[in-house]
Order: C-alpha cells, then sequence, then structure tokens
C-alpha cells in the first residue's frame, strides 16, 4: 500500500512539473571527472609509513566527479531557480563551481544564493593557485607529514594548506575526527559589477549546521585530539570545538582591463565570527563514552581571518601572489601552548600559448610556528574540448612540533617529492 502511494504521488508531482516548466525554462547541465595518479619519495619515514596508499608503496589513484543541473526561468528582469547536486559514488569534487546545491534569485541589483555552503569568501578568494596549471596543489594529498620520526609522543606536529574556515571542513594535521562534515550552510549576496567592483557577503547563523550526503545535521566542528597519559587509568585527550555563530564571510573584488593583453584582478576577503565553543582537556578519556574527567577549560579566541590577492596578466604571461591569515581565530593557550598564529604565502608565474600552459608556484605556511614550504612544476595540454591531461612535481619541506608539548619536544623535519600525472574531462 505505501509503494501504491508512493508511485501516485510521484507521478502527480511529475505531471504538475512538467505542466508548469514553460518554454523560457533554461535548463544547465555541469559535469566534472577528474583522474589522477600520484608517486611519493619522502625521508624520515618508517616501513608502512612508506606506503603512498595503505598496501602499495608505489603508486595511489585519486578520482573526484561533479554532476549538477541548475533550472531557471525569467520573469521581466528577475531570474530564479535552483542549483541541485547530485552526490557521485567518487569523491564529490569540492569547488564553488561544481558543488553547493542552492536556491537563487538574480536582477539588476545582485544576486542572492540560498542555502549553498559556500560563502562569499571562499567565491571571491584569489590566490597564486588561481594561475597554476594541472593542480598546484594536491602534494598535500600525498605528502605524510604524520610519521612516527616527526612526532612527539605520539602527537604530530600542526602544518597547514591553503585552507579557510568557511571553504570546507578546515584541515589542520591534528588527527581530527570531524574531517567528514560538510562545510555550514549560508545565505549569501553578490552585487553586480560596478565599474569593475563587486562585493559579497555571507551569513552563518550556526557553522554547525552543515549536512552530510543530504542530511540535516545540527552538530560537527568538533576535534578529539588523544594525548599520552600515565599508564591506561590515565588516558588524555583534548577536544577543541571550533564552532562559530552569528559570523559573516565576505569580500571585495576589483577587474580592471589596463591596456591590449594587460589585465588586473584583486581581491581581499575574510571571516568574522563569535567563537560558541571551548578547548578542553581530559583526564581518564574514553573512546566509549567520548568523556572523561574535566582538567582544564578555556574559550577560544574568536573568528578573524583575511586574505588579500592580486593577478596580472600580460600577453601570454599570468603572475598572481597572494598573502592570508587566520590570526589566532579559534585557538586557545591551553593547548595551543608553542604559537597560535596561522599565516599563508603563495606566489606563482604561469605562461600559456595556444592548448598548453606551464606554471611555477612557490607555497610557504606558518601554523603555530610550524613551517611547510612547497614549489611545485606543472604543465597541462588541452586535448579536445573538454578534456585536459596534466603532469606536476613538487618539492616540499616540513618542519615543527607539536604546539601542546613546544616546550618539550623538538623540532623535526621531513621532505620529500611528489609526481602527479592525470587527466580532467569537463562537460
Amino acid at each position: 500500500m505505501k509503494k501504491i502511494l508512493f508511485l501516485s504521488i510521484f507521478c502527480i508531482a511529475s505531471s504538475a512539473l512538467a505542466t508548469t516548466v514553460s518554454s523560457d525554462t533554461t535548463v544547465k547541465l555541469e559535469g566534472l571527472f577528474h583522474f589522477q595518479s600520484g608517486f611519493k619519495s619522502q625521508n624520515k619515514l618508517q616501513s608502512t609509513e612508506k606506503n603512498i596508499s595503505k598496501h602499495n608503496k608505489a603508486v595511489a589513484f585519486y578520482t573526484e566527479a561533479a554532476l549538477a543541473a541548475t533550472v531557471s526561468q525569467t520573469f521581466k528582469d528577475i531570474t530564479y531557480g535552483g542549483k541541485v547536486v547530485l552526490m557521485p559514488t567518487t569523491l564529490a569534487k569540492r569547488s564553488p563551481s561544481y558543488n553547493g546545491s542552492h536556491l537563487f534569485v538574480e536582477s539588476e541589483y545582485g544576486k542572492v544564493e540560498a542555502g549553498s555552503p559556500y560563502d562569499a569568501g571562499s567565491k571571491m578568494r584569489i590566490t597564486a593557485y588561481d594561475i597554476a596549471a594541472a593542480t598546484g596543489d594536491d602534494f598535500g594529498r600525498y605528502a605524510n607529514l604524520a610519521g612516527a620520526n616527526v612526532t612527539y609522543k605520539g602527537l604530530a606536529p600542526e602544518f597547514a594548506f591553503y585552507d579557510f574556515f568557511f571553504d570546507s571542513t578546515h584541515k589542520i594535521e591534528l588527527n581530527q575526527l570531524n574531517d567528514k562534515t560538510e562545510p555550514s550552510r549560508k545565505i549569501s549576496y553578490f552585487s553586480p559589477n560596478m565599474q569593475g567592483f563587486r562585493v559579497g557577503i555571507s551569513y552563518i547563523p550556526d557553522s554547525s549546521n552543515s549536512a552530510v550526503t543530504g542530511h540535516d545535521r545540527l552538530g560537527g566542528g568538533r576535534a578529539v585530539i588523544k594525548l599520552p597519559g600515565e599508564g591506561e587509568a590515565k588516558k588524555m585527550a583534548a577536544s577543541l570545538d571550533r564552532n562559530v555563530r552569528n559570523a559573516f564571510s565576505g569580500g571585495i573584488s576589483y577587474e580592471h582591463h589596463i591596456a591590449d593583453g594587460v589585465d588586473l584582478k584583486l581581491a581581499a576577503t575574510g571571516e568574522y565570527g563569535n567563537s560558541a565553543g571551548k578547548s578542553a582537556i581530559y583526564t581518564d578519556y574514553s573512546d566509549k563514552t567520548k568523556d572523561g574527567t574535566l582538567y582544564k577549560s578555556c574559550k577560544l579566541s574568536d573568528l578573524r581571518t583575511y586574505n588579500f590577492g592580486a593577478i596580472l596578466t600580460h600577453g601570454n604571461f599570468s603572475y598572481a601572489v597572494s598573502y592570508g591569515s587566520l590570526g589566532k581565530s579559534l585557538t586557545s593557550k591551553e593547548y595551543h601552548k608553542g604559537g597560535r598564529s596561522t599565516n599563508y604565502y603563495n606566489g606563482a608565474i604561469a605562461y600559456g600559448q595556444g592548448a598548453i600552459k606551464t606554471s611555477l608556484s612557490y607555497f610557504k605556511s606558518q601554523q603555530f610556528k610550524n613551517t611547510l614550504d612547497a614549489v611545485t612544476l606543472g604543465t597541462e595540454y588541452k586535448l579536445g574540448a573538454g578534456l585536459l591531461p596534466y603532469a606536476e612535481i613538487a618539492y616540499f619541506q616540513a618542519k615543527g612540533k607539536p604546539t601542546y608539548y613546544s616546550s618539550e619536544a623538538p623540532n623535526k623535519k621531513t621532505k620529500g617529492t611528489v609526481a602527479i600525472i592525470g587527466a580532467k574531462l569537463k562537460l
């Protein structure tokens, strides 16, 4: 009976939808599939840590995909509609262009997006990687920055890649347990182009209001880091709840055509929010109950981040620089003993001629006084419409220690090389 009722409702809804879709309805389909193969050579690794995947030392494969449909209608001077993203069986493409189901309304006064997981800051931000050939920054997918020879008492140093809090789940090498949490939902406004200037702003009432494969989730954002104890009965753990409330993300961009073949693009973006969580140190911590005896507790600092980026195009050459800072956002003196600030430095130069593009990029981050440097050489070739094979090689080196043990832990180093070949197909 339930199946018959469901089929009846489905048929009625389908008929109603068919009768309401008019000739001025626009349907835009987008798709992407990305296949990648990575190879790694890195020092200071032991035994199976040398493996690039769980059981293979030589090579690992990586795939991501996206399929989205944008349906819109125009009524007078207003365009409205929705974007629906289908979750593929492979890893979803984490990009605003190929993800983020939402409703939108657009007119001469700008565009409003409701429900998108991607904020104005992440959409408007400029980094030097924006002009890089191949991927520019995928070396971090294969590098092992938590090997036994760089850890202290089982805790790895914290290294940062070019990520901000509302782009995705904030990625830090802290053995977090919330890696599968999706970004929080937002409402955003983007202004029209005003003589080269555009402004965007997003409001996030609660960063824990996210979704996982389509299901609402009022939680998440809490990381648990295991700490060594004195015997089995003295298990210790640090709990960091990085949720924020009443937060904003925004940016302002400017594009200017200087001369024939010379163009400039600038952007300044930032994030602002009130910390809703705390850092807590527990003794007698239990994996089963996710609780223990509270030892110390402290409110995390509020969210304050910013990023500046610029791209200059001159003929076949492109140049880009960017600087980002997380400041002391969502850190505490109790856990982050060695330092509390995070900064990003990024530069790149790219040359394109016909179907071929080559780039050289540099990245440096300093998180809690730990440093990560990387130089990447990449090239890509547009083989056909939508088909882009590429190759890149990156050299990286990392130096640091766990911030919780900063007073006693020595600085440890690791370095290595990652080679990547792959292909992207865009439809």
